[in-house]
Formats: C-alpha cells, structure tokens, sequence
C-alpha cells in the first residue's frame, strides 16, 4: 500500500531564488531532501543572480540545478519567476533560501489537499513557525503571522496569528480537519499576501492562465491573476514554515523596507497586479497611520498576544508599526519629489 501511495504522488519542482545565499541556503536544501517523499519526484532549480560566495558549491552538493540570471536582471522575484519556468514538476514550491521546512512530513502535508481537492489550487502553511529559542524579530513576525504590520492591519495578513485555532483571515472557509479550504472573492482587496515562503501550486494551470513569466513573476501577483480566471480556492494546512530572516537587527529590516518599498511599490508598479495598498485601502490605510501614530492600538493588540503566549517579543510591534509608517510616507514622499524634478 505505501508503494502505491508513493507511486501516486505529484512530482515537485522547488523554486529558489539565490544570490549569495550560502549563509542559509545549506540547511535549506538538506531539509528537503530529507523530506520523506521520493528523492526522484524533487527537483531543485535555483535562480540565481550571480552568486560569489559558497552558493552554487551549496546547490551541487545538494543536486539542485543551477539557473544563471544575467547580473542587470538580479532581485529575488526576477530570480525565482526564472526558477519557476525552467520547472518540470507537476507541482511548484515557491521557496525562498531563508525558510526551512519544519518535519520530514511537511511535503506530505502539503501535497494532501491538492490530491483530495480538484478545485484547490495552491496550498500553504497557516503559520509561521514559532520558536522561543528565535531572534527577537523572527518571533515577532511568527506571533503574528506577517512580514510586516502594514498587510497585518489591512486585513491582508498570509497567516494566522500564532495563539489562533480558528479560521480569522479572509475568505470563506471550510475547517477540513487538517487544512483549511479557503475560497477567496475577485477582488485585489480582499487577497491575502500568499505565494511565497513555502506556498505549493499546480504549475501548469499558473503558467497556462497567469502572467508568470520572468519579468511579471511576483508570487502575490501571480495567484491573483489566477482568482480572476475562477481559480479560486486555496488550502492553508495547519503546520508551518519557518521563515528566518532578520538576524541583521532591526535597523537592517528597515533599510530593506525602504528599499522594497521604492523597487516594488514604484519603480515596478506598472507590473504589479496587486499591491498591500490600492485604490479603496485610504480608510484602513489611514487608521493603520493614526495607530502607528499614537501606538495605542499596537500597544493593546501586543498585550493581547502577550496574555496567550507570553513572549517579549509582542511589544516589538509598536516599534514596528511606528517605524514601517515613517518609512512608508518617507519613500513616498522622495518619489514625489523625484517625480516633479523631472516633470513627471
């Protein structure tokens, strides 16, 4: 019977964004191969900017297959969109260098609902994984589900809070015991921030019906633009991805939010499909501001967390709040600035 089960399996390609990632990157791929399903239905494509570092002695070890990305063509959604259409699997792993799966059964996990579910497109993980022994920040954002607090408070956030045992996000839901199974409307505003960091896809739909080329391939984007063509269900299984990328500190994340800011919020904008902000946000837009502003509401929302998992951690979120608003309006602030200097 486990034969058979193995036989039936999907194959999977995991796609990688890399560029110097030699730092993360090894733990990465041992812990997929070390996933209990077949060796020969996982293959490894990485996208890769021009790595100078131990990356591509990394991706040989590991057998993953070495995508060259021309050195003006370098950033992480450019790298994995490259990935992503050099792919052969069945399904598509989107994985960055920094996340780390879990259990040996994660893929298992994962896979289970789009074998059970014909209509379920992409699954994905309700949490990110939490643990006490983590850096400040890397607990912080797994307590609340989120990258950062802007989606958090637009009601956008990927996943769940990490003290939530029911279903909170958006989309109608339908509790399958192990997963959730998520319909979601066709509106850019009602879509949460998933596609990256572990989300599994049916490729061949995405690359069928999706802008997913190279130049378009921004995760979010991508499985947005497949809600608008009826695909639009999704499992969240009720395990995690640990995501661990702030051991830089707080002042790192920061200047990498101003530079996520300008490359994706403007200087990429006429590609984007979907965005954290967009045209009907300016009221919870403007609430996010007056909380960051007074952090009363962030304060409040931190002790709440803090009263189920007691956790310092929480009361980052204020600081968060507050500094990701000042980045945020000083971004926009120079790209108006810059815009009127050339008479945009």
């Amino acid at each position: 019977m486990a034969k058979e089960i193995r036989k039936t399996l999907p194959t999977i390609s995991v796609c990688i964004a890399t560029y110097n990632s030699g730092k993360t990157l090894e733990r990465c791929l041992k812990l997929i191969r070390q996933q209990d399903y077949p060796s020969n239905k996982i293959e490894i494509l990485l996208g890769d900017g021009g790595s100078t570092d131990n990356t591509l002695a990394i991706a040989k070890k590991f057998k993953a297959k070495v995508l060259h990305v021309p050195s003006e063509k370098q950033h992480a959604e450019y790298n994995r969109g490259v990935a992503f259409n050099a792919a052969k699997g069945e399904l598509a792993l989107i994985l960055d260098h920094d996340n780390f799966l879990p259990s040996r059964k994660w893929l298992k996990q994962m896979v289970e609902p789009l074998l059970v579910h014909k209509d379920v497109l992409a699954s994905t993980t309700c949490y990110y994984h939490y643990d006490r022994k983590y850096l400040l920040l890397d607990r912080y954002f797994a307590l609340f589900g989120t990258s950062e607090p802007l989606p958090y408070y637009l009601h956008k956030a990927d996943r769940l809070r990490q003290y939530e045992k029911k279903w909170t996000l958006l989309g109608e839901s339908e509790d399958c015991g192990k997963y959730y199974k998520v319909k979601f409307e066709h509106d850019p505003r009602k879509f949460p921030s998933i596609g990256s960091n572990g989300t599994l896809m049916r490729r061949e739909l995405v690359i069928k019906h999706a802008h997913a080329d190279a130049d378009h391939h921004y995760p979010i984007d991508v499985l947005f633009d497949m809600v608008l063509e009826g695909y639009d269900t999704f499992a969240f299984v009720k395990n995690s991805v640990i995501h661990l990328t702030h051991s830089r500190g707080i002042v790192e994340f920061f200047k990498r939010r101003i530079r996520f800011v300008n490359k994706y919020h403007f200087e990429e904008q006429s590609k984007r499909r979907w965005s954290v902000v967009m045209k009907g946000d300016e009221l919870n837009l403007g609430l996010y501001i007056l909380y960051s502003l007074t952090l009363v509401k962030p304060t409040y929302d931190a002790f709440v967390g803090f009263l189920r998992i007691p956790d310092i951690a929480w009361f980052v979120h204020p600081f968060m709040c507050f500094g990701t608003t000042v980045i945020y309006g000083y971004a926009t602030l120079m790209q108006m600035r810059k815009h009127k200097h050339i008479g945009i």
